[in-house]
C-alpha cells in the first residue's frame, strides 16, 4: 500500500504535464476545402441548426458545442472523430453550413476526403431537412472552417469547465464592467 500512493502521485504528475495534441491540417489548396465542405441549403438558419443538432446526434455523435449566436455546433463520435458546422444565413430563407472534421488518435489530423463530408454529413442533413442541397457559387462569401471542440471527457475536465461556467460575475471598482 505505501508503494501503491507514491507510484500514483507520480503519474498523476506525469499525465497533467502531458504535451498537447498536435494538429495537422489538410494539405488540400483553400479552395478544394471549400468546396468540399460547404452546401448551400434552402432554408432558415434556425430549422437548419436543428437539422445539423439532429443530423449529428443521428449519426452517433455527442453535441459538445451549440451556439446559435455563432451558428456553430460541434461533436465527437466514438472520441476519435470530431465534426463541427457553421450555420450562416444568406436571406431569409437559404443558409450556408461548413463542415470540417478531424480525425483524432496520437494526433489531430483534418479530414480532407470529398467522400466523407458528402455521405458522412452532407446526404444525411439533406435527407433530415428532406430538401436539396446545393454546391456553393465561388463567387458566395462562405463562413469560415471551424476547429471542433473536443469533448471534455475526464471528471477533471468537466469539474474544471462546470467551476468557469459558474463562478460569479463581479464587477471592476473603475470601470464597472463585469469579470470572470
Amino acid at each position: 500500500m505505501r508503494l501503491i500512493l507514491p507510484v500514483l502521485g507520480a503519474l498523476t504528475l506525469v499525465s497533467g504535464c502531458a504535451p498537447q495534441q498536435q494538429f495537422i491540417p489538410s494539405t488540400k489548396s483553400a479552395v478544394e476545402l471549400r468546396a468540399m465542405q460547404t452546401r448551400l441549403v434552402p432554408a432558415d438558419k434556425i430549422t437548419v441548426m436543428r437539422g445539423v443538432a439532429a443530423t449529428l446526434h443521428d449519426l452517433g455523435y455527442r453535441i459538445t458545442k451549440a451556439d446559435a449566436e455563432s451558428g456553430t455546433i460541434s461533436g465527437t463520435r466514438a472520441t476519435a472523430l470530431r465534426l463541427a458546422a457553421v450555420v450562416q444565413p444568406r436571406g431569409a430563407d437559404e443558409a450556408v453550413v461548413r463542415a470540417n472534421a478531424t480525425i483524432v488518435s496520437v494526433q489531430e489530423a483534418q479530414v480532407d476526403a470529398p467522400e466523407f463530408y458528402a455521405r458522412n454529413f452532407f446526404e444525411p442533413l439533406s435527407a433530415t431537412l428532406q430538401r436539396q442541397l446545393a454546391a456553393v457559387p465561388e463567387d458566395l462569401a462562405v463562413p469560415e472552417a471551424v476547429r471542433p471542440v473536443a469533448e471534455l471527457n475526464t471528471a477533471k475536465q468537466r469539474e474544471a469547465a462546470a467551476k468557469t461556467a459558474s463562478a460569479p460575475a463581479s464587477a471592476t471598482p473603475a470601470t464597472g464592467t463585469p469579470t470572470r
